[in-house]
């Protein structure tokens, strides 16, 4: 299946690599269909919309910002994914905001985006956890 890309311009998927969003990402609730483009070995992936071109973020994985980073997922939330609370193959992003000055980027630690990697079900999901911010700096002075 061929898609326009907002970075890479059109690309062939494979149409079984699609995530499906049931409300969408916050602020896009009318797209549910998104590819996660990148390699495996990126820092920044492209979550790039299938449905409308000029939609696409920039996620990168929230372990790379906080190494200890530990979302509590409700059962609601699971539900949702169609998890199976005993085999959970989730992959976990942030949604990152990549400014000019590189050294400014920050990513959403508060509302990541969880994949059920064995059925490609997305969701955004907002945490009840004063721990994570919505702008956490990607890159910290030491």
């Amino acid at each position: 299946m061929e898609i326009c890309t907002k970075a890479c311009g059109t690309i062939e998927i494979d149409p079984e690599n699609i995530l499906a969003f049931e409300r969408g990402i916050l602020g896009f609730e009318r797209l549910s269909k998104y590819v996660l483009l990148g390699k495996p070995d990126d820092l920044l992936f492209w979550l790039q919309s299938t449905e409308e071109q000029d939609v696409a973020f920039v996620v990168i994985d929230p372990q790379m910002v906080i190494p200890d980073y530990q979302p509590q997922i409700n059962i609601d939330d699971l539900k949702d994914l169609e998890v199976d609370e005993n085999d959970l193959d989730l992959l976990v992003y942030a949604i990152a905001v990549v400014p000019e000055e590189i050294k400014k980027m920050t990513a959403n630690l508060k509302a990541p985006v969880v994949i059920n990697a064995k059925n490609n079900r997305a969701k955004q999901i907002v945490l009840n956890d004063d721990r994570y911010k919505i702008k956490e700096p990607v890159f910290r002075d030491k």
